[in-house]
């Protein structure tokens, strides 16, 4: 059996319909709600000792009640308990709580610890053994914690804590989940410490302590050691000096696999690698190129070749680098997976329980974290849900080449704050947030074409307040100029750019929904001419096909009023009114193909009322067959058509819902004679509105974009092919 398999990120599920010839597949890393507070931290452990991987996080910004959720072993997690822990929350984005784990009254079951940077002070949670925790006590650290970890510095079989507080600080188990006071460690001039570590970097059998900080005069980064004596005390420290501005965690390991611990932070965009000597001394960093600003790093094998990869936390991207070491403490540029806007942390786990390493990241500006599931091979099915701003209302998306890279791009529109966000793609199908443009009157829709044939793509919208379409030429370095608005009939609500009278240039056909008319701008060479109106009743969106195979392109109107209206184009850019379809099922997106291979362009429209996708076959003379009605779903919106499982017969995808629980994209796989196999229905962020289709990855398979209004979000679904 053919299957051709899609990824996304937003549920866990492979969705394989039984007894079907022919089926589309997404293969989606899932999303978790992290509780009703956005996460600034998270520790993973086994916490009700059932064998599987559990999660614990703690709130950012403005609170800290910490969020257990319970591994399942299947990748999935059950709701938890949620502790109040008083922490008072985290000060600034950068610095958000932070949690570790370890056994601090040695009883066998994993306690928590939660460095809190707005109330100053370490909250100990003990843990029951069942998966709840019980508040241990709050230790004063008066020093605005920001990273801690743990380790037994003084030798007595307790583990103490150790902090990341501007500089370091130890506090000193006592037992029984007890710490005595924070007392300061000279770690030299590393400036406003941000990381810390515990290892024995020199072989002596005595915990040493490492910490990396920024230097608030020139922006540079340090990292300090200090040895430990084995008593809870240290000697000097040494300070290795470096060229890079660091925020990130510092990363213990042996990385080169000669038996002597490295040390690993992020370098602004890069990955810098310290190789240990063994003496507690350390080579000059080597630096591996990540992409953005990295504010965590984590290590572990993610393609099972016994070397150590990196994942990289970058903040404000909507993406994390993954990057594979070829050996010998060097790496490959970073692979870029979806996550959500604020990424500040990172666990790491076989959290699925099939020998591969995954990673859960939680966020900062959100209440979900997402799972990244690996697949043994230094590959994930990623999250692919990307932000576009803090608050948009996210409207409409489309693709094209914008940067000049061969990479797709994407344009969302957002009407909200009435702005155009590109959003550049790599070559793996993952994009991140780039240059805002505002748009005057706001964007109702957007599409892309090259309006004057410079071989740039240029970006097109409707803009309904404004009672205008606005051209932004590309510039093709991923830049647009600016904004050139040209009038229309009153209340556009979506634009179409194509050739309507043969002249080699793209005009423009605008729906203008309270006008009740479409409008045609005809390309001048220079720019549109004034738009010319054609009477219809609340045009909603505009279908353009040769429906009387006369080699002129002609226009169906579809109307929330009911109808569908055809317009015969004459060859000159002037179209008189054909037939008027009945669809009283309240058509709002049309899309146009030949659905069943017999040279007739057909019709496919979304229904809201309904919830159905109505399919009109085409005579080839301008005239159409009854409505078929397909498939049931939740409030139906855009409808486009496309062949996604490669087999020469038109499929059709459309987005529909209007809640969290019943926001999708659904599939129907095309038979090549206008009926459908079985509807597929994959998940989506809050209330998808548009769609974009493309082949973001490069690798010949269309994949879908969908912009989700109430979400805030687009979501990427990448078609990983056929098989």
């Amino acid at each position: 059996m053919k299957s051709c398999r899609f990824s996304s990120a937003l549920v866990g599920l492979c969705l394989v319909m039984a007894g079907l010839a022919s089926a589309q597949r997404f293969v989606k890393a899932p999303v978790y709600s992290e509780g009703n507070y956005p996460s600034g931290s998270v520790v993973s452990g086994d916490f009700n000792r059932d064998g599987n991987a559990d999660l614990a996080f703690v709130g950012s910004t403005t609170s800290g009640v910490l969020t257990i959720r319970l591994g399942i072993g299947n990748g999935k997690f059950s709701k938890g308990q949620e502790i109040d822990s008083s922490a008072g929350g985290c000060d600034v984005t950068f610095y958000p709580c932070n949690i570790t784990s370890g056994d601090w009254n040695n009883d066998g079951v994993v306690d928590l610890a939660v460095a809190s940077s707005k109330s100053d002070s370490i909250i100990v949670l003990l843990g029951n053994g069942d998966g709840t925790f019980t508040m241990g006590g709050s230790f004063d650290e008066k020093r605005f914690p920001t990273r801690l970890t743990s380790g037994d510095l003084n030798g007595d079989g307790i583990e103490d804590l150790v902090v990341a507080d501007g500089g370091v600080s130890v506090l000193l188990g006592l037992g029984g989940g007890k710490f005595g006071k924070a007392t300061q460690v000279n770690i030299g001039n590393t400036g406003q410490t941000v990381g810390v570590a515990v290892a024995d970097f020199n072989g002596d059998r005595k915990l040493d302590i490492a910490a990396n900080g920024v230097d608030s005069y020139d922006g540079v980064s340090n990292v300090g050691v200090a040895l430990g004596k084995g008593d809870g005390s240290f000697g000097p420290a040494t300070v290795y000096g470096t060229a890079y501005e660091c925020y990130s965690n510092l990363v213990v390991a042996d990385f080169n696999k000669d038996g002597i611990l490295d040390l690993a932070d992020s370098g602004g965009s890069d990955v810098a690698v310290h190789l240990g000597k063994g003496d507690g001394t350390f080579e000059i960093p080597a630096m591996f190129a990540s992409s953005g600003y990295g504010v965590f790093l984590a290590t572990a094998d993610w393609n099972n070749d016994g070397n150590l990869d990196f994942i990289s936390v970058e903040y404000g991207t909507n993406v994390v680098g993954v990057l594979l070491s070829t050996g010998g403490a060097s790496y490959k540029g970073a692979t870029l997976y979806g996550s959500g806007p604020c990424p500040v942390d990172v666990a790491v786990g076989d959290f699925n329980r099939d020998g591969n390493v995954d990673a859960i990241l939680p966020d900062s500006c959100d209440t979900n974290f997402a799972e990244l599931v690996g697949d043994g091979t230094g590959k994930f099915t990623d999250r692919r849900s990307y932000y576009t701003e803090s608050y948009p209302n996210a409207v409409s998306v489309a693709a094209g080449y914008l940067d000049g890279d061969k990479n797709l791009d994407l344009v969302v529109a957002d009407l909200q704050y009435k702005q155009l966000h590109l959003m550049p793609g790599n070559k793996q199908g993952a994009f991140r947030m780039g240059t805002t443009y505002s748009v005057t009157g706001g964007p109702n829709w957007v599409t892309t074409a090259d309006l004057n044939t410079d071989g740039k793509t240029d970006v097109v919208t409707a803009d309904e307040a404004n009672n205008t379409v606005s051209v932004f030429l590309g510039n093709g370095n991923g830049t647009l100029q600016g904004q050139m608005a040209y009038s229309t009939a009153h209340g556009p609500v979506f634009v179409i750019a194509a050739d309507v009278n043969g002249n080699g240039k793209p005009d423009l056909l605008s729906a203008n929904k309270s006008g009740g008319s479409f409008s045609v701008l005809l390309a001048s060479g220079s720019g549109f001419l004034p738009h010319v109106d054609y009477t219809t009743t609340s045009p909603a969106q505009l279908g353009l096909g040769d429906f009387s195979r006369d080699g002129k392109l002609d226009v169906a109107v579809v109307s929330a009023s009911g109808s569908i209206t055809l317009w015969l184009g004459k060859g000159d850019g002037t179209f008189t009114q054909g037939v008027t379809l009945s669809d009283p099922a309240v058509p709002v997106s049309i899309a146009v193909g030949d659905l069943n291979s017999d040279a007739n362009v057909d019709l496919v429209v979304a229904d809201s009322a309904t919830s159905t996708v109505s399919i009109y076959l085409g005579n080839g003379d301008g005239t159409f067959q009854a409505r078929i009605t397909s498939t049931s779903l939740a409030s139906a919106a855009q409808v486009m058509l496309a062949d996604f499982d490669a087999d020469g017969k038109l499929d059709v995808v459309l987005v529909a819902g209007s809640s969290p629980g019943n926001a999708s994209a659904v599939l129907l796989p095309g038979k090549g004679d206008g009926t459908f196999r079985q509807a597929q229905i994959y998940t989506v962020d809050n209330t998808p509105t548009a769609e974009a289709i493309g082949d973001f990855n490069a690798d010949g398979a269309l994949d879908l974009a969908v912009t989700n209004g109430k979400g805030d979000t687009v979501s990427v679904l990448l078609n990983v092919g056929t098989k």
